[in-house]
């Protein structure tokens, strides 16, 4: 019940004071019938006063009858009353709860904005009292440790390898002194070895390409080659370009590729002269990247994630469908289903590894990612820290988790499929145990929602439980995206998109992006390896 389901306060004051006036009165006749009673009876008897007698006694009862009527109604009225003020302080209550609730999420979140300890809870009081408390610089910098170089503790140290081919040796004599203070070192044939890794210096290669010219022997005219004669006489050979793209790729601006360029290479190039190369390189691969679009419709299983990218300042979206083979990026405005459908097409058979957004639900098979399900709940958990429901609840998803991986790893069977009917039950009483109210019982319809998409791993060894794998795709586009703020053009995001996507897939697959990337752009797309057929076997 909400504050406008109840009556005004006024309304039910009146009421109840004109009931306790009517009280009153009734109360007040029958005390005054009552005294008169009295009287008569002290009246000697005959017929005149019996006949008064007995109509004041019969008026008497009217009145008593219609006071407790009256009274009767009072009663009820104020039981109705508190009836209704119960119910409205139980609703306020749950109100003031949700609230709390909130509260403590904000709270949570505003400190872990602040990089302040992200403590909720009993000792939110001791925390504020100990914020504004001084601190002396000795006791901040001892409140952050520096940590010790190499590998963690218990895992094996590792250094680089030693190179297998020696361009140049180095010979060092012996050391000058002993430690007995003596200068006479004879020299022995005997050596330690220790390697340096470095680049040879720096510096720009000019080539000049001399065109030959010729003559028609049959009708006298001088041929020259199309190149040499149209476009400007200095280019960017494509090692630079490359090289331009692939730290580009990596988040470099073209203002900070120009000052690289002109700086260390001794080789002048503007911003947008950078911008030039690395779209005529974005260029060159266009045909790579639709034949990757057309090879994602006949996978059989994806990882499928958006995130955001604007451009020219307009929200807009980089989708990204990958595997273990390929990855692709799509920049568009929208973040709908009918992008999805754009991509994939309208009938994609594989299935695809998503998180829970609604967005997925027009394709057939889906796996939802169940480690969105464990962070929610570990977020959860670290605003009601104390709640043992919330720890069950993460400990049986857990538990579902790693059962499903062993009944994965299974050979197909009866046996496989009794455990996989057991996971299912497993599922449909994660859906109904007790939880704390909020975002568990939400996470919980959740699972009700998507109960085959959750599973689905289990059936198929290739899928996988969690979308990791497009997170850690997209996760150099995010961070770009911090310095970038997106793109300024729609081809910008495009050739962002189409270069990631070669250079991604390139790793993936074992190849040189720089190899790759080099006979695209010096063929004009028109000899490189193949990428996007599936492996022979």
């Amino acid at each position: 019940m909400t504050a406008a389901d109840t009556p005004p306060a006024a309304d039910v004051r009146r009421e109840l004071a004109l009931l306790d006036q009517q009280a009153q009165q009734l109360k007040d006749r029958a005390d005054s019938d009552r005294r008169l009673l009295l009287e008569f009876e002290r009246i000697p008897e005959s017929d005149s006063a019996a006949l008064a007698a007995d109509e004041l006694r019969r008026r008497y009862q009217r009145t008593l009858e219609q006071r407790t009527a009256v009274l009767e109604k009072l009663l009820h009225r104020n039981r109705e009353h508190c009836e209704r003020i119960e119910q409205h302080n139980h609703a306020l209550h749950q109100r003031i709860e949700q609230l709390r609730y909130k509260l403590k999420c904000v709270r949570y979140e505003l400190r872990k904005a602040l990089g302040v300890k992200a403590t909720t809870g009993d000792d939110d009081e001791a925390d504020e009292a100990e914020e504004h408390q001084p601190r002396e610089d000795n006791q901040q910098a001892d409140s952050h440790p520096r940590g010790k170089r190499g590998a963690p503790k218990g895992h094996k140290g590792r250094t680089r390898p030693i190179p297998n081919k020696i361009d140049f040796i180095e010979l060092i004599p012996p050391p000058e002194q002993c430690d007995c203070g003596s200068r006479q070192i004879e020299p022995l044939d005997a050596y330690d070895f220790n390697y340096i890794e470095d680049i040879p210096p720096v510096s720009r290669i000019v080539t000049q390409r001399r065109y030959q010219r010729g003559r028609c022997a049959h009708c006298g005219k001088e041929l020259r080659h199309a190149e040499a004669v149209r476009g400007p006489p200095v280019r960017i050979g494509p090692n630079l370009a490359v090289h331009l793209t692939l730290m580009n790729q990596m988040g470099t601006t073209f203002r900070k590729l120009s000052a690289f360029s002109t700086r260390v290479l001794g080789i002048e190039l503007s911003p947008s002269g950078v911008l030039g190369i690395v779209d005529r390189v974005g260029h060159s691969l266009k045909g790579t990247y639709h034949q990757l679009r057309q090879a994602l419709r006949v996978q059989t299983v994806l990882n499928g994630d958006e995130t955001g990218w604007k451009v020219m300042g307009v929200a807009g979206y980089i989708w990204c469908f990958c595997n273990k083979r390929m990855a692709f990026f799509h920049p568009d405005h929208s973040r709908a289903a009918a992008v999805i459908e754009k991509i994939l097409g309208k009938n994609f058979a594989g299935t695809v590894i998503c998180d829970f957004y609604a967005a997925y639900n027009c394709l057939r098979k889906t796996q939802r990612c169940l480690i969105h399900l464990l962070r929610d709940i570990k977020k959860e958990r670290e605003v009601l820290r104390t709640s043992k429901l919330l720890e069950q609840f993460e400990s049986k998803l857990k538990e579902f988790i790693e059962k499903g991986l062993e009944v994965q790893a299974m050979d197909e069977a009866a046996e496989k499929e009794n455990e996989k009917r057991k996971l299912e039950k497993r599922l449909d009483r994660l859906a109904k145990m007790p939880v704390t109210k909020g975002k568990a019982t939400t996470l919980q319809k959740r699972i009700e929602k998507y109960r085959n998409d959750l599973s689905r791993f289990v059936s198929h060894p290739d899928v996988e439980f969690h979308n990791n794998r497009a997170e850690r795709q997209l996760r150099p586009m995010v961070i770009g995206r911090k310095v970038s703020f997106g793109s300024n053009t729609h081809k910008g995001a495009l050739r962002h998109c189409i270069i990631n996507t070669i250079v991604e897939t390139c790793k993936l697959q074992g190849q040189d992006p720089i190899e790759f990337i080099h006979r695209a752009y010096t063929s004009g797309g028109l000899d490189v390896p193949d990428i996007c057929s599936p492996p022979a076997g």
